[in-house]
């Protein structure tokens, strides 16, 4: 790994510990600050171990962006663990739409890193795979919360398990590894999935519509998954006439 991508990674860390500090305050504590290091140094090792696989030249400034959309998604993913275990949390980070707050953002800057890499012509496949890991860790992170902190069934985590049941399932059936086309409606329907779940986690809502808005983003994801595995599926067979 070149001294450039250390360099990203110390400076990825120093942001996301000054957003610590700036959010918890006199709550920080060391044993935070511990596991959420070790989640980032785990994150950041797949990152850039997909980054040299795929032998990009430059980290990109979209790049930069989607980087910093996991260091928020790790500012959740602490948030929500907290949020479960003491009370005092969820008040001071649920009950004030902090977590809102934090997954808007998350949300407006996955339009907007897309946008950059297109304007600055940027776009690569190593771009790609990021900010796709990047949307899937976010629809985890916020299943998640709905499941430990907003006791919503369990059957939420099927959401964020699509991408990796079909990565999984394409090691035995080849034709899934096949390249979809490029869909706007595809990329429309995984932030609508965000959006609803980033719904469900206002606090005037009942149990009743978050159940609801819940089911809505599970049915509109599974028919994003459907469509593409039926379109790979034919192209199987019409590359096998």
């Amino acid at each position: 790994m070149s001294k450039s991508l250390y360099k990203i990674i110390f400076q990825a860390y120093c942001c996301l510990l000054f957003l610590f500090l700036i959010l918890y305050q006199e709550y920080l504590t060391y044993s935070i600050l511990l596991y959420n290091t070790l989640f980032f140094i785990i994150i950041s090792s797949i990152i850039f171990y997909i980054f040299n696989i795929f032998k990009t030249n430059k980290f990109s400034y979209a790049s930069y962006i989607t980087y910093f959309r996991i260091i928020l998604i790790i500012i959740l993913f602490s948030i929500m663990i907290n949020s479960y275990l003491f009370k005092e949390f969820f008040h001071l980070f649920y009950k004030d739409d902090l977590f809102l707050i934090i997954a808007f953002t998350i949300l407006i800057l996955d339009w907007f890193d897309g946008f950059i890499a297109r304007y600055l012509k940027e776009s690569t496949r190593f771009g790609e795979i990021f900010d796709q890991e990047t949307d899937t860790l976010l629809l985890l992170i916020l299943a998640l919360s709905l499941y430990l902190n907003h006791k919503v069934t369990i059957v939420v985590l099927i959401i964020p398990s699509y991408r990796y049941v079909f990565v999984f399932l394409g090691l035995y059936f080849k034709w899934l590894n096949n390249t979809l086309p490029e869909s706007y409606l595809r990329k429309i329907i995984c932030a609508m999935t965000a959006l609803l779940l980033i719904i469900c986690h206002f606090q005037f809502l009942s149990m009743i519509y978050i159940q609801i808005i819940s089911i809505l983003a599970f049915l509109i994801i599974t028919f994003s998954f459907t469509k593409d595995i039926i379109w790979l599926y034919r192209g199987k067979k019409y590359a096998n006439l």
